[in-house]
């Protein structure tokens, strides 16, 4: 997995790995998208980067024990692929910077990354507790591991990343004392629904910052890394106060 040069021959492979009209409005509409088998064939290498990481006793990592998860086990390295020469070079890979130009378009920045081992479940949440509802980031999540609902695979509400609709600030009120839901809703937290997002390693699960959601039934040991990105100035996008009461436009791929 070699890292994409950084000339003008890089522009036909990015070019290649471009999302459709039809995903690019899948994913505005939706607040997520599935791209099955994206990074299969470098796999091996982004497992050993990973458990090299987590393997290394002179790692520094977070260990976290929040309501959020049930008041159980999680483990985070924060800059995550930045510290592996086997995974830094997806910053920069085609295949990624690809779906990141389709989403964002040209003027975007490099958020961060994080690798995550969970020992827990994750209740009902959107990722905006580190930025502001107005500023439009993307997260690509990368699971390796065989995933479904019976262990852990990611749920999503769609539509819930329309921050400023009812139904949006229904769900961000409601979900903040995971113990009340079922009060609230008459079903347990697994039970609201959602769309479950099978994977198997190689998949790249892309999603807003704004979409909520969550994971039930997650076993030992589940192991997830995210690349994270944004609109290089807040509110370019989809501007501070989005239009709530019109359709969403149709957008075409952006101009490598």
């Amino acid at each position: 997995m070699a890292q994409a040069p950084k000339t003008e021959e890089a522009v036909p492979q990015i070019e290649a790995y471009a999302l459709s009209a039809a995903q690019i409005h899948y994913f505005d509409t939706f607040g997520y998208l599935k791209i099955p088998g994206l990074l299969k064939d470098d796999f091996e290498t982004i497992n050993q980067g990973f458990e090299y990481l987590f393997g290394n006793q002179e790692q520094p990592v977070w260990e976290t024990r929040e309501a959020l998860h049930g008041d159980e086990r999680r483990v985070i390295i924060p800059g995550f692929i930045e510290q592996s020469p086997l995974l830094a070079p997806l910053q920069h890979d085609p295949r990624i910077v690809g779906i990141v130009k389709s989403l964002i378009g040209p003027a975007y920045k490099w958020s961060s990354s994080d690798g995550n081992l969970f020992y827990c479940e994750s209740y009902w949440h959107s990722d905006m507790y580190a930025t502001p509802l107005q500023h439009y980031h993307i997260k690509l999540s990368i699971y390796l591991d065989e995933l479904s609902g019976d262990n852990g695979a990611i749920r999503i509400i769609p539509g819930s990343h329309f921050h400023n609709q009812t139904f949006a600030r229904t769900l961000q009120r409601d979900f903040k004392d995971a113990e009340k839901i079922e009060a609230l809703f008459g079903v347990k937290g697994k039970d609201i629904p959602a769309v479950t997002i099978e994977s198997s390693p190689g998949d790249v699960i892309v999603w807003n910052f704004r979409t909520i959601h969550a994971s039930y039934n997650g076993g030992e040991r589940r192991r997830l890394f995210s690349l994270n990105f944004g609109e290089a100035e807040a509110g370019t996008h989809d501007g501070e106060d989005p239009t709530v009461c019109s359709a969403f436009p149709y957008r075409q791929p952006p101009s490598m």
